[in-house]
């Protein structure tokens, strides 16, 4: 993430030395002892980069009163790739200026393809413009059914949030009586009702008083209608400290290093929470900004409270939509009129994998990739600009490789495309702006498009489809490969911290991981961190994107291989495989297992890295009877190990579709059943249908399936009584035939 405006300091610390981590400790056990650094700047220094960084980066995640406001040439780095807008341009540009509540939010397709979010807004104050007591505002990405499309450094809306908003007429296609908020992220300056606070991408407020609307709308408000959660917030925050109950204390935050969007678990303990959750509240520092707002948890991230014991689920998605970064813990407890508590200590959060979020029911899922090129894995492709940049493409590409080579997620480049500009087609682009697509002081972002499916149980899986990048051609990039100097902006690192969002990362307060949510001017982090952006990709692989699923294409293949085969003959049966610029790669492992997995697989062969033209083969002389399954496992120098997904064969003739109810006999009452398939090379859709002993047709279903090995799950038709069936089923790519089912 790369934010700007110089940065100057008072105090230096090296990043990383003891006395970096002793004035850590220090300020979490007496943060009042920090208060005359508090407008003072840390320098850090690691590997092949010195950088510096506001003192705010410290105390974001230690301090407990917010900085106050401050201008672009003094604010310290907050977000990615946006550049300080100035107040005084902000008011001219926009052509209305309003304190309002975000009431709705829907999301809906336009004319142009991509999805968009329409949010009523309750108007309270008039600063610009005619007043009117709604207003409705697009914004960019949403989700509509189980198709969803995120884009980095742009602005995302949620019912509940209120502060000042900077208007322009939309520009969206078919867009009428509708108004954008100006400069995406930096047109809201976004309030916390809690401490009565505001703050937008590189200035925090530390009070909502006149002198506050005075520098910001730079008018007096006109008074629309009453605000009237403000004026409870304003009342309960002037009660005397006596009149108020007793704060809550904490005492322990356990564990102290967690991941987010995981399902990892923070267990808080102390006195006087409540006895049970109520109105009470768990707040994590907000990621995106670096901590300078809080975030609120998902009411299903509540597990359990207690007056002395709370446990929440730590979110990469909270109720705001952003992810839990480092710092300390906020508690509010249940009641009327409580205040929130402040932990003590602080909880590192190492990495976030990304959460998509089913409008529908709610749930939360970690976005897995796919086989979208038959190939293993998804093909970037360069628009004709980008590509005669030859010093961009050869950044991005060593960006693209900085991935690929140390979490094994197989992307590769293909031809330059024709089309330009971003757009949900099936291509992955990667290119400069042209014009205005790009909203004022955005340097660049990456978009994701999702496509979700329900499983059999209910549970949801999301998979990325599709991811479009663009960045400002007129942007003062330094492509390399020499070192960046101030001002310039590193098109690397830039490159790497878009391509972390892509992997399915989202955004840290840690100043040694690629995915910090802030980079500085003359900055140079090309490197990822291993315990943190490679430990985070390798868990989006391997929990997600390498494993089969009944929903969506075929799983990745763990780069660098590309293409594998299982084919059965008098011989035995002969694996071969392929690769592609190969790295990160020691040798494979070949193993098999029988119909029933559970009984464990066994090694076949191990073969060494270095196969002739990337080409391998092996040769099972005593394959097991019957139907059975092979798997290839990419080893990795650091001794892991990524398994491809399985194929199945027999040892009679070669790679057979073969289809396996289970379990059979099904239970008669409404149970799903799975069908165990064994396909082909290629995806295709299965056609099922039911008949009872007599022949009658009792129903059916369709379903799309993947390469090798699926493992797919159904509803059977409500009329099946015990007794016994017939599936009949028809594979879209030819093979056919019948199999019994008992019903009992």
């Amino acid at each position: 993430m790369i934010c700007m405006g110089e940065l100057k300091g008072t105090a230096r610390v090296a990043w990383g030395s003891k006395a970096f981590e002793k004035s850590l400790e220090l300020c979490s056990k007496a943060p009042a002892k920090c208060s005359n650094l508090r407008s003072g700047y840390v320098a850090f220094s690691r590997a092949s980069f010195s950088m510096k960084l506001p003192f705010f980066l410290l105390l974001a995640l230690l301090a407990t009163r917010p900085l106050a406001a401050q201008t672009p040439e003094t604010a310290p780095a907050t977000h990615c790739l946006l550049v300080p807008l100035s107040p005084a341009a902000r008011v001219a540009r926009a052509s209305r200026i309003v304190e309002a509540a975000v009431t709705e939010s829907q999301s809906f397709r336009a004319t142009d393809g991509r999805i968009y979010t329409r949010h009523q807004l309750q108007v309270f104050r008039q600063f610009k413009g005619p007043a009117a007591a709604t207003l409705m505002v697009l914004t960019e990405g949403g989700t509509v059914g189980l198709r969803r499309e995120v884009l980095t450094n742009t602005l995302q809306l949620q019912p509940g949030q209120q502060g000042i908003f900077f208007l322009e007429p939309a520009t969206v296609p078919g867009a009428t009586a509708e108004w954008q908020v100006y400069g995406s992220e930096q047109g809201f300056v976004r309030y916390d009702l809690t401490d009565l606070s505001a703050a937008e991408p590189f200035r925090h407020y530390e009070a909502l008083d006149d002198a506050f609307y005075a520098a910001v709308a730079a008018a007096a408000p006109r008074l629309v209608q009453p605000n009237v959660a403000l004026a409870a917030a304003r009342q309960l925050l002037a009660e005397p400290v006596a009149a108020r109950p007793q704060a809550a204390v904490i005492t322990g935050l356990a564990p102290l290093s967690l991941t987010a969007g995981t399902g990892a678990v923070l267990t808080i303990t102390g006195a006087g929470f409540g006895s049970s959750r109520g109105t009470g509240l768990v707040e994590f520092r907000n990621a995106d900004d670096g901590g300078a707002t809080y975030t609120r948890l998902n009411d299903d991230d509540y597990l359990s409270w207690t007056d002395t014991r709370i446990q929440v689920r730590v979110p990469a998605l909270s109720a705001t939509g952003n992810p839990a970064g480092t710092g300390p813990v906020r508690v509010t407890p249940n009641g009327a009129g409580q205040l929130p508590t402040l932990s003590p200590g602080i909880v590192t959060i190492v990495f976030a994998a990304t959460n998509v979020r089913d409008t529908k029911t709610n749930q939360r899922a970690v976005a897995g990739h796919r086989d979208l090129n038959g190939e293993g894995g998804l093909t970037f492709r360069f628009e004709a600009d980008f590509a005669a940049n030859t010093a961009a493409a050869a950044s991005w590409q060593r960006a693209l490789d900085t991935w690929r080579c140390q979490t094994g997620i197989n992307w590769t480049l293909g031809p330059t495309r024709t089309k330009t500009g971003v757009a949900d087609d099936g291509e992955n682009s990667v290119g400069f702006d042209t014009g205005s697509q790009l909203p004022a002081g955005v340097l660049g972002r990456t978009t994701s498009y999702y496509q979700g499916c329900y499983r059999p149980d209910g549970s949801v899986a999301f998979y990325v489809h599709e991811v479009d990048t663009q960045f400002d051609d007129a942007a003062n990039w330094q492509f390399g490969p020499a070192a960046p100097v101030f001002p310039q902006i590193d098109f690397e690192t830039v490159a790497v911290h878009e391509l972390g969002h892509a992997q399915q990362l989202s955004h840290l307060i840690l100043p040694s991981a690629i995915m910090h949510y802030a980079i500085a001017r003359g900055q140079r982090s090309r490197a990822l961190n291993p315990a943190s952006d490679v430990a985070g990709g390798r868990y989006v692989l391997r929990t997600r994107s390498f494993r089969p699923d009944p929903c969506g294409p075929a799983p990745m293949l763990p780069a660098p291989l590309i293409v594998q085969q299982a084919t059965a003959s008098s011989g035995g049966v002969a694996l071969d495989w392929t690769t592609r610029d190969e790295c990160n790669l020691s040798g494979f492992v070949v193993e098999r297992a029988p119909l029933d997995t559970t009984a464990g697989w066994q090694p076949v062969a191990t073969v060494a890295a270095g196969g002739s033209g990337n080409r391998y083969r092996t040769l099972d002389p005593q394959p097991l009877p019957g139907l059975s399954y092979y798997r290839l496992r990419v080893r990795r120098p650091d001794g892991s190990s990524d398994a491809a997904r399985p194929l199945l064969v027999t040892d009679e003739t070669g790679a057979t579709a073969t289809l396996r109810p289970f379990p059979n006999p099904l239970p008669a009452d409404g149970s799903p059943l799975g069908l165990q398939y064994g396909a082909g090379t290629a995806s295709g859709t299965l056609q099922v249908l039911y008949y009872d002993a007599v022949g009658r047709y009792m129903g059916g279903t369709r379903l799309s399936y993947g390469p090798g090995l699926n493992l797919l799950r159904t509803e059977p038709p409500a009329a099946l009584k015990p007794g016994y069936y017939l599936l009949r089923w028809t594979d879209s790519n030819g093979p056919k035939g019948t199999v019994p089912l008992l019903v009992q």
